[in-house]
C-alpha cells in the first residue's frame, strides 16, 4: 500500500505501508547469555523503512524496572554498556507514516570470564571530531574491577603521550594535527584491549583570499559577472570560501552571499557593487576579509 502526503514545500511524497512487515533481530538472540560489559545489537534492514526504534528494558517490558535504552536511528546496529542482569530488547521499523510491530528478544548479561574480555566504551569527544579547540576532556565509561586506565595519544601510529588515571576522564591538550586517542583498563595483572577514536585539531586560520576579477572600479557592460580570486590552501581541515556582494560602500545592502569556488558567476542588474571573499574551514577557523573591490554594471 502506498500513502501520498504533502511535504512542507507543497509537493507530494510517497510512502510505502510497512506495517505488515516483520523485523528480524540478529543478535543477541533470544535467551542467550552475553559475557561482556558491552552488548552489540544487530537487526536486519526493512525495505522502505527510514528509521529504527530500539528499546532495552530490565528485566523485561512486562515488569520494567528501568528503560535503559530508547533510541531512534537510521542504522541497523547499536551498542550499549550494560551491568550484569536480565534484559529484554525490541526494535521496530518506521517511516513517515507507518511502523512495524516490535520484534522482541530476551538476553542475560553475565560477568566476563576474564577481565581482559571487557571493552572500554569511549564517551567523548565524538569519533572523527574536527575542532579548533586543542584542550579536550577525554571521557569513557568505567569497567568493574579496573584500578586504573591507560590513555595513549598517537600521531601517525607513534605514541606521543601516555598517561594513567583512576578516573574515567582526562584533560589533554592536543598539538595541531591528526591524532588517535585510545584507552584501556587495567587491574594490576590484566588489561583490556584499547578502544580508540580519531580527532583532527586545526587551530590555524585559512589564508586571506586575493581578489583578481573583476578588477577594482571597473565598468562592466554585461550583468553576467564572473568573480575570481586566489588563495593558497593550508594543510589541516577542509577549507572553503564565501563571497559577499553589496550594493553600498558601507556593506549593509547585501545582493549576493554564497559558499563559492573561483570562478563564481552571478547575474546582476545595473548598479555599483562592492565585493569581497573570506575563507573558512571545517574546524571553525576563518580568515580575515579580503580587500573590498567595487565595480559598476552598465548594460
Amino acid at each position: 500500500m502506498l500513502s501520498l502526503w504533502a511535504c512542507e514545500e507543497g509537493g507530494l511524497l510517497i510512502e510505502t505501508d510497512i506495517s505488515d512487515k516483520t523485523l528480524v533481530l540478529l543478535a543477541p538472540g533470544d535467551g542467550v547469555e552475553v559475557a561482556s560489559n558491552v552488548v552489540f545489537f544487530d537487526w536486519a534492514a526493512v525495505e522502505d523503512a527510514t528509521t529504527y526504534e530500539i528499546q532495552v528494558a530490565t528485566p523485561d517490558f512486562d515488569n520494567p524496572q528501568q528503560l535503559v535504552v530508547n533510541v531512534t536511528d537510521t542504522i541497523t546496529s547499536y551498542e550499549q554498556q550494560l551491568n550484569t542482569g536480565n534484559y529484554e530488547w525490541r526494535v521496530r521499523a518506521k517511516n513517515s507514516n507507518y511502523e512495524t510491530a516490535y520484534t522482541t528478544a530476551s538476553f542475560k548479561v553475565v560477568q566476563a570470564a576474564n577481565f581482559s574480555d571487557n571493552i572500554v566504551v569511549l564517551s567523548a569527544p565524538a569519533n572523527n571530531l574536527v575542532t579548533n579547540v586543542a584542550g579536550q576532556n577525554l571521557q569513557w565509561q568505567s569497567i568493574d574491577g579496573a584500578t586504573l586506565y591507560r590513555i595513549q595519544i598517537l600521531e601517525n601510529g607513534t605514541i606521543t603521550d601516555e598517561q594513567t588515571t583512576a578516573a574515567t576522564n582526562l584533560d589533554v591538550t592536543f598539538p595541531e594535527g591528526s591524532h588517535t586517542w585510545q584507552v584501556r583498563a587495567e587491574n594490576g595483572t590484566e588489561n583490556t584491549l584499547y578502544s580508540s577514536r580519531e580527532i583532527l585539531v586545526d587551530i590555524t586560520n585559512p589564508n586571506t583570499p586575493t581578489l583578481t576579477k573583476p578588477v577594482d572600479e571597473v565598468v562592466l557592460t554585461s550583468g553576467g559577472v564572473s568573480f575570481e580570486w586566489t588563495r593558497a590552501a593550508i594543510q589541516g581541515s577542509v577549507e572553503f570560501d564565501s563571497i559577499y556582494v553589496y550594493r553600498d560602500v558601507n556593506l549593509t545592502d547585501l545582493a549576493v552571499k554564497d559558499r563559492a569556488t573561483s570562478p563564481f558567476d552571478a547575474t546582476l542588474v545595473n548598479d555599483t557593487y562592492y565585493w569581497f571573499t573570506k575563507a573558512f574551514d571545517e574546524a571553525g577557523n576563518e580568515s580575515p576579509d579580503s580587500s573590498v573591490f567595487s565595480f559598476t554594471v552598465n548594460e
